[in-house]
């Protein structure tokens, strides 16, 4: 019953600016995960974790409203589950990447988080299904599909798993605004929009590239795609690709100013596209830049988490009110000879070809206010309108190492995972060498974190 009542509880909507924070008051908790919410693990190193994993909630964020008793209710979702990095498969004389998935069959899920009393407490938890109610996993999606990642999924052994043709890598969940009962995710795989039904967890409908979404989408980096989501109070939905797409191939040297945002009209079916201009002067490199969630204000107004390392490495994560009203939509605009507006290195060159970017107006940078984890995944606005709730993802607790490492020819140890190969007798293996290296899974003290940032002033008073 729980979950019925939270997930009709009241969603507010809002139209309002935003304000630049002087002095912020800051309230954070650990989400605190009952033992029922653990997940399960039997592999390996299950011995050193005795309870499963504790489960990774956080990786997008929305808020609900107000329970009865007056707790402040937000719904949360995980991302694919417990992953590591792992070597790369050999097979028939072909290298590919990999994926380590030491719980082959979680399902990623979102649940509501209940903040009273001076604790945050995840409440319930729904599990994601196909359209025949059959529970969707992590799992890669095969090689050569539309937004497949090229990766194949190993288990922690090293031995190959099978594909999901339905998996997902969850990162965003907003609320429909015609129905409550509905609920939207975006994807990184794809990467995907799906519309589901909040109750049971069955995907109601699908979105892929070429398929209610452009193709382009599916030029993202691999494990970069529909980082937040978000629905308008007219139930459009934005969705914002984490970062910029690679068109050619070159993705690591691009100086491309913008990542892309869809936005997508589920009555019309019609997707338009606009140019969001991350702060390219801040990083090495353009791929370095991150977008983390997305929060509708109005039909046009949105707070946006871009996060990312300095050019001296320092992490910043700005969180951003975004305006898309005099923005163009960039579907099928190239450049003059013809290719992806990504290729320009310079903005002045993208705009002479009529394109108006994206508004952004910078609020706050979290990590000036005592940001500790390493991301922020999710962001929704109380409805105070000065609060700002960030949520962080905690990787299911665990970290992973290469245990054993050769040394490089200067000496150095190899500690990349990706720096090795497997094969299906499990023989890892460098430059061809049989070694003794492996893939170790460590318990980590983290929670997925929610924090509060509440400015002095109206987010609408900047």
């Amino acid at each position: 019953m729980l979950r019925y009542l939270l997930l009709t509880a009241l969603l507010v909507a809002s139209t309002v600016q935003t304000a630049w924070a002087a002095d912020v008051s800051v309230e954070k908790y650990d989400i605190e995960i009952p033992k029922e919410f653990m997940v399960p693990y039997t592999g390996l190193y299950a011995d050193r974790f005795p309870d499963g994993f504790t489960i990774g909630i956080g990786s997008g964020m929305t808020y609900v409203g107000r329970a009865a008793d007056g707790s402040r209710v937000f719904y949360a979702i995980t991302d694919r589950g417990p992953n590591a990095d792992a070597p790369k498969w050999t097979e028939s004389g072909k290298t590919t990447a990999t994926k380590m998935f030491p719980v082959p069959n979680f399902h990623p899920a979102f649940g509501a988080i209940r903040v009273k009393d001076g604790h945050a407490v995840l409440a319930s938890l729904i599990s994601l299904k196909d359209a025949r109610m059959r529970p969707v996993s992590g799992r890669a999606i095969p090689l050569g599909s539309v937004g497949a990642t090229g990766e194949i999924p190993l288990n922690d052994a090293l031995k190959k798993l099978p594909f999901d043709p339905e998996g997902l890598d969850t990162e965003g969940i907003a609320i429909d605004r015609k129905n409550k009962r509905f609920l939207w995710i975006c994807d990184e795989y794809g990467p995907f929009i799906a519309k589901v039904d909040g109750y049971t967890g069955k995907i109601i409908k699908k979105y892929v590239p070429g398929k209610g979404l452009p193709m382009i989408a599916a030029s993202r980096q691999p494990n970069r795609g529909l980082e937040g989501i978000a629905v308008t109070p007219s139930d459009k939905v934005l969705s914002a690709i984490q970062s910029i797409c690679d068109v050619d191939g070159n993705v690591k040297k691009s100086k491309a100013t913008f990542c892309r945002l869809l936005f997508l009209d589920p009555g019309t079916g019609k997707v338009e596209q606009f140019a969001y201009p991350h702060d390219r002067d801040n990083y090495k490199k353009s791929a370095d830049a991150k977008i983390g969630d997305l929060h509708a204000i109005s039909e046009t107004q949105f707070l946006l988490i871009e996060r990312g390392k300095n050019a001296d490495g320092k992490t910043r994560i700005p969180i951003y009110l975004i305006d898309i009203s005099g923005a163009s939509d960039i579907t099928g605009v190239k450049t003059r000879d013809g290719k992806e507006l990504e290729t320009l290195a310079d903005r002045a060159a993208v705009e002479a070809l009529g394109v108006k970017y994206v508004k952004k107006t910078k609020l706050i940078d979290i990590k000036d206010y005592g940001w500790k984890p390493g991301k922020a995944e999710g962001v929704a606005l109380l409805p105070d309108m000065r609060t700002i709730a960030v949520t962080s993802d905690n990787d299911f607790g665990f970290t992973f190492k290469v245990v054993s490492p050769v040394n490089d020819a200067d000496g150095k140890p190899v500690t990349k995972a990706a720096a090795y190969t497997v094969d299906a007798s499990g023989q890892v293996k460098y430059k061809g060498e049989p070694v003794s290296t492996h893939i170790e899974l460590s318990p980590a003290d983290t929670a997925s974190q929610l924090w509060f940032f509440t400015l002095p002033k109206r987010v609408t008073q900047y």
